[in-house]
């Protein structure tokens, strides 16, 4: 991890072991459960400051980029603050294969505690046809700067998992001709969506976001596709452009639809459906509190293999451990 004070950026790059594509692929996709999602690395965040945008590289061993078709996807876990919908981690971020870097303008910012453990998930999928040696995740955060004026609006995570399980598998089946899948959830703070975007896979049509009390539509995010299916990108609207965005109430229900075609003849195994997007509470005060004795919160946080003892380490040393200061710059080692 480093922290590059002149350019207000900070760094955290994840290494994993070589990759055989005979054990990832399609059967490995089928076979994986969420409980299998083993941690890379963790580490502390550094410093009480907010960022505005977090971009990913692919890399080798000697820093060269390498294919993200090598990602099925990765995301980052804060143990420290719930999500809005479900009683579990934070997740303040997650790219897919088919992911843009993701930056906002400078007057948001997503607030950040100095000393919140963090956790990396890394699920490779090497469709190269040889073995990659030394394969490297590189996230660079983009800092707002400590003393902007006026100050940031606070934006927090919106995450809705159309098929969310604790602990388990969220893929599921799309059928011959297509499916369509659906989610009724409330939220614990009212406040507006700003944006949003997500994950979806091959064949998938859109995802929109609804009032279930009524059925108004609130947001519709579409994909891009090639002629065969592949899902090439997962549109970003941005309401804030021309309003604040739909205004969600707390305890208020609202509902997430995922579309899927599927023109073969076979069914399409683990397919996923996850919105994702920037939530501006009215008051950040009224974010719902991490519960940790919550049995979602528990069994969704002993889902993520070697939790404890890396989480453990966080915990007796790293966070004690003093940084060191090269050229105007911080290097902290991960466990």
């Amino acid at each position: 991890m480093r922290v590059d004070e002149g350019r207000h950026t900070l760094t955290v790059t994840i290494g994993h072991v070589p990759q055989s594509p005979s054990m990832m692929g399609d059967m490995m996709m089928m076979m994986m459960r969420r409980n299998n999602d083993e941690l890379e690395g963790a580490f502390t965040w550094p410093a009480t400051v907010r960022f505005r945008g977090v971009t990913l590289e692919v890399i080798d061993s000697a820093g060269h980029p390498l294919p993200r078709r090598l990602l099925h996807h990765t995301y980052m876990v804060n143990f420290d603050r719930r999500q809005l919908v479900e009683p579990i981690s934070e997740c303040p971020f997650s790219f897919g294969e088919e992911t843009q870097d993701i930056t906002i303008p400078g007057a948001l910012g997503l607030p950040m505690a100095a000393g919140m453990r963090l956790g990396i998930v890394i699920m490779w999928d090497n469709l190269t046809g040889h073995d990659v040696d030394g394969a490297y995740v590189r996230y660079t955060f983009l800092l707002n700067p400590r003393h902007r004026q006026p100050a940031p609006l606070d934006v927090l995570p919106f995450l809705v998992d159309v098929n969310h399980v604790n602990g388990g598998t969220d893929g599921f089946e799309v059928p011959p001709g297509g499916l369509v899948v659906t989610k009724q959830f409330t939220v614990g703070a009212s406040g507006h969506l700003l944006a949003a975007s997500g994950h979806l896979h091959d064949h998938a049509v859109m995802m929109r976001l609804e009032d279930a009390a009524n059925g108004r539509t609130l947001a519709t995010v579409r994909t891009d596709r090639d002629s065969t299916g592949h899902t090439l990108r997962v549109q970003r609207p941005i309401f804030a452009l021309w309003h604040r965005g739909p205004h969600l109430n707390a305890g208020h229900p609202y509902r997430l639809v995922v579309v899927y075609d599927n023109p073969t003849s076979d069914t399409l195994i683990n397919a996923m459906g996850i919105m994702g997007g920037l939530y501006a509470p009215d008051r950040l005060r009224d974010w719902p509190a991490v519960d940790p004795r919550n049995a979602d919160y528990v069994k969704d946080k002993e889902g993520f293999g070697g939790v404890d003892s890396l989480l453990a380490t966080l915990d007796s040393s790293l966070s004690a451990q003093p940084a060191q200061r090269v050229k105007g710059k911080v290097a902290v080692s991960l466990p």
